[in-house]
């Protein structure tokens, strides 16, 4: 029975997410409260001083993780940040991009200049800093819509190349469950797949 529970309280924190943009409230308030009433159940359900004290250990390992979670990103935001600040970054889009370039030579670029930044930055800060760009090329409404949604797609997928990209690869690899050198094999398939999306995106695209 406190299985079941527990289950059905993972699958509506699931739910929860996934539903967010239909039930307008913040997936981390659903998420942390379910988790709230989940270690309150199992307290509650531990029957013993031992078993109560097996379940605070834990939660503090699980706090733990968390933390660890939240200040690697918590680095690598503030890093990103400071180095936007000091326009290193809009330099280096001056030097990558040219003045004039064809619309699918740019979609390949901006893909490729997502995808590598999001292998080193969480996912919002790669979306943001590459979403910028578009506001520096002449492009139609359409052609911008494509490439913004080539930018969401790009710093998706180059996540899963490092741990510096994605919390959930960072999970996986502080369990244990894989090595940097798989996770960058992954990076592979991500290019290709970027790439592929990106010719897409530019058929029949006048030069810019």
């Amino acid at each position: 029975m406190l299985h079941t529970f527990l289950i059905s309280l993972a699958v509506l924190a699931l739910l929860s997410i996934v539903l967010e943009e239909v039930t307008h409230i913040n997936k981390a308030k659903t998420t942390l409260f379910l988790g709230c009433i989940a270690w309150i159940t199992l307290f509650i359900a531990s029957g013993s001083p031992e078993n109560s004290k097996l379940v605070g250990e834990e939660l503090n390992e699980n706090l733990l993780e968390i933390a660890t979670l939240w200040l690697f990103l918590m680095s690598t935001m503030t890093f990103v940040a400071y180095l936007n600040a000091k326009g290193m970054i809009q330099v280096l889009v001056q030097k990558i991009f040219p003045q004039q370039v064809s619309v699918r030579m740019l979609m390949l670029q901006v893909g490729l200049f997502a995808l590598v930044l999001s292998t080193f930055c969480d996912n919002v800060t790669a979306t943001l800093v590459s979403l910028v760009l578009l506001t520096t090329f002449n492009l139609d409404n359409q052609m911008r819509r494509r490439m913004a949604v080539l930018i969401i797609f790009a710093v998706n997928s180059g996540g899963v190349a490092l741990i510096t990209g994605d919390v959930t690869t960072l999970m996986i690899f502080l369990a244990g469950k894989v090595h940097i050198s798989e996770l960058l094999v992954l990076f592979i398939p991500a290019g290709i797949s970027v790439g592929l999306l990106a010719v897409l995106f530019s058929l029949k695209a006048e030069a810019m």
